[in-house]
């Protein structure tokens, strides 16, 4: 199974790939340590790692592990119960909320309303851009073409020259890529190449068959669009304050649902 492109150029890419990967590994080993004996601490034995941070990332604009972007712009669905602090906070900072993808009315239609009495979850909808987004020819990249395998072949190279714990890391592929990536993770537990797990998760190139996905790719006029609707809603300019008016620290079980991930939104196939 090939991963990018073993050609003289792409080698050289992924030579000085490690060297950037290496090099601020070292960088935060040399300013933790240093923190650490100003300090009178102990040094741990390992600084870098991937760490997922899920929902709290997404809100301030930060990364949520090692994952493919969905493309350069995206809308990112989380779920919350009805009326919890977080996104009642959301609403008031301008963020558009529906029901989920579990509330239905007696025909099995989703309901459009979330203040309708039959919802029981919410959808907080926030327009996406990756930080590249707008350099010139971001566009021209169609990211739904990276294959598993080119994915695989960059995890690995984060996993081997930066992080000392772990890495979270999502890796999507297409239902002819199961094989030979899962060979792929073979050779690499065989090998001793330093893998320790990614997630998995199927690619879909039909999105229109699952409405109100965790994310849904779109264009940049449409988020342009999103973006300006928001701000005309915003209450509240520092969403710590708009959380500070629902939220008294005393709810604590609230907060996103446990898994919001297309794969929780699929029915569980029983065996016979």
């Amino acid at each position: 199974m090939e991963g990018r492109p073993q050609t003289p150029q792409g080698i050289a890419f992924k030579q000085r790939e490690e060297e950037y990967l290496t090099g601020w590994r070292e960088i935060v080993n040399r300013v933790v340590w240093d923190y650490c004996d100003r300090h009178s601490l102990k040094r741990p034995n390992r600084c870098t790692t991937v760490q997922p941070s899920g929902t709290k990332s997404l809100l301030t604009g930060a990364s949520p592990g090692w994952h493919p972007p969905k493309a350069q712009r995206f809308i990112r669905r989380i779920t919350f119960g009805k009326n919890d602090p977080v996104a009642l906070a959301c609403i008031d900072y301008g963020y558009n909320v529906i029901p989920s993808q579990s509330d239905k009315d007696e025909n099995g239609n989703l309901l459009n309303n979330p203040f309708d009495e039959r919802c029981t979850e919410w959808l907080v909808e926030i327009p996406v851009a990756v930080s590249w987004a707008d350099l010139p020819g971001a566009d021209e990249i169609d990211i739904n073409k990276f294959s598993a395998a080119a994915q695989m072949d960059f995890y690995m190279q984060v996993q081997k020259f930066y992080v000392r714990h772990n890495t979270s890391a999502t890796i999507e592929l297409r239902e002819n890529e199961v094989e030979s990536l899962a060979t792929r993770i073979y050779e690499a537990i065989r090998d001793d190449e330093g893998y320790i797990s990614a997630a998995l998760l199927a690619r879909f190139d039909a999105l229109e068959t699952f409405p109100r996905l965790p994310f849904e790719p779109i264009n940049k006029e449409t988020y342009t669009k999103m973006v300006a609707e928001a701000l005309s809603r915003r209450e509240i300019d520092v969403f710590h304050e708009a959380l500070s008016r629902y939220d008294l620290g005393e709810m604590m079980d609230s907060g996103p649902a446990g898994c919001d991930s297309d794969k929780c939104l699929m029915p569980e196939i029983k065996a016979m």
